[in-house]
């Protein structure tokens, strides 16, 4: 059984998220001191102050749990503990499935495949009315990618599918599962299952698309470490690809709208770890999602009665949540993992313009160069952006020793403001 972590441990944990709430300069109080009767938090700034440990720690319902007790940090840790304890059976029944399948899930290759036409953005201003040079100024984007007539979503992912599986010398045979995502794909079959067709996987190879847009790379990946870690698979492909150049056309959305996006795809292989793991394998860690649903409004796409597509696009309001969401997701992948945000190889994030990407880094205090320019040379790729970043990234990392490798952290939004945050450790052997 897992030993109970002490005070110790939650500690660092417990004061981050204070000083989320309190300020950054506040002192840490007492133990036992009321925070509220005291006037150190307001009963919002103390439920604020809950939910931030509930997602940074993992335990859920405090506010339940802290019923009957004072508003204090003793009561915190209590309850920290007292939580572990009666999960603790649970932990170890998993450790030992775990155990017995050796089903760690690792990342072994990745490739990228972005649409071959690279458009300038002042010709997408005038190709939806915008004033020239709006693209560049207003949003940091200096060209997109768009797909030629050849390709769409299957020729893309298809290609990036296949040089990943080459690169880790992995045949299609040895899948046992295709996961696809995609926001622009709407056809059937499905892109999982086109996929499937196209790569020749075996008939026992299972094929899933998943949904979340801009999180879909997330939600692939969390599904497939679900499967290696239940031992019910030991070899899959994520994949995403979105061609966004064929819907979001001219006369159909708004320019501030449709002139955003790119078209791409990524590809991702994941094994169950065994002994003769690649040098340039990352392990993955662990995925967290949420939803903060009173954001939900501010995108919304449908389809219009006369063929065009019916946008709400609330840029502005969006923009600040999507930064104020993507800096705490990525503070609680910081807090989750221990690893401190200064020391990783790299962010594979959502990118909804390069603008934003410039300010998440200065609200962190790191270099820009921590997070790969996805959509200044490509547009917003939907669910291939965190891919490309996440790729870039790991294509960096092997031209390093592998003692020189860091972490990465994962992190994106997508419609609804739905948000996850994981993060990889280099294996180092």
């Amino acid at each position: 059984m897992a030993p109970i972590k002490d005070e110790s441990h939650w500690r660092p944990l417990v004061e981050e998220c204070f000083r989320r709430e309190a300020g950054t300069q506040a002192s840490i109080p007492n133990l036992a001191q009321d925070l509220i009767e005291t006037g150190v938090l307001d009963s919002m700034g103390w439920v604020s102050f809950l939910r931030a440990l509930e997602s940074a720690s993992g335990i859920n319902d405090l506010g339940a749990l802290l019923t009957n007790r004072a508003p204090s940090l003793e009561s915190i840790f209590q309850v920290f503990n007292e939580a572990q304890a009666e999960n603790s059976s649970i932990q170890a029944a998993s450790n030992a499935r775990h155990a017995v399948t050796g089903a760690s899930a690792i990342l072994v290759s990745s490739c990228a495949a972005v649409g071959s036409r690279k458009i300038p953005s002042e010709e997408i201003d005038q190709a939806f009315g915008m004033p020239p040079g709006k693209l560049r100024l207003r949003a940091g984007i200096e060209s997109l990618a768009y797909a030629t007539e050849e390709e769409n979503e299957l020729t893309l992912g298809a290609r990036a599918a296949q040089q990943t599986l080459h690169a880790a010398a992995c045949g299609a045979q040895e899948l046992d599962w295709i996961i696809a995502t995609s926001e622009t794909h709407r056809n059937y079959p499905s892109l999982s299952a086109r996929l499937h067709s196209q790569l020749l996987a075996r008939e026992t190879c299972g094929a899933l698309d998943v949904g979340g847009a801009c999180l879909g790379l997330l939600n692939g990946l969390a599904v497939a470490q679900g499967l290696i870690a239940s031992g019910q698979a030991r070899t899959i492909a994520v994949i995403t690809s979105d061609v966004h150049s064929r819907i979001f056309q001219p006369g159909r959305v708004a320019g501030e709208f449709g002139g955003l996006f790119g078209d791409g795809a990524t590809a991702f292989l994941l094994r169950a770890k065994n002994g003769s793991t690649p040098q340039q394998a990352y392990a993955l860690g662990e995925f967290f999602f949420g939803c903060a649903g009173q954001y939900a409004g501010a995108i919304r796409v449908s389809d219009a009665s006369n063929g065009n597509l019916d946008v709400h696009f609330d840029g502005e309001s969006l923009s600040r949540a999507a930064i104020t969401r993507m800096e705490k997701v990525i503070l609680d992948v910081e807090l989750r993992s221990g690893i401190a945000r200064s020391s990783v190889q790299g962010l594979a994030t959502h990118q909804p313009n390069p603008r934003l990407v410039t300010l998440l880094a200065k609200q962190l205090d790191l270099v820009p160069d921590k997070f790969p320019s996805v959509a200044r040379t490509f547009g917003n790729l939907g669910s291939s952006t965190c891919g490309v970043a996440l790729d870039a990234i790991l294509q960096s990392a092997q031209r390093s020793q592998p003692a020189q490798r860091d972490p990465i952290f994962l992190a994106s939004l997508g419609p609804g403001l739905v948000f996850g945050g994981g993060w990889l450790v280099p294996i180092k052997t």
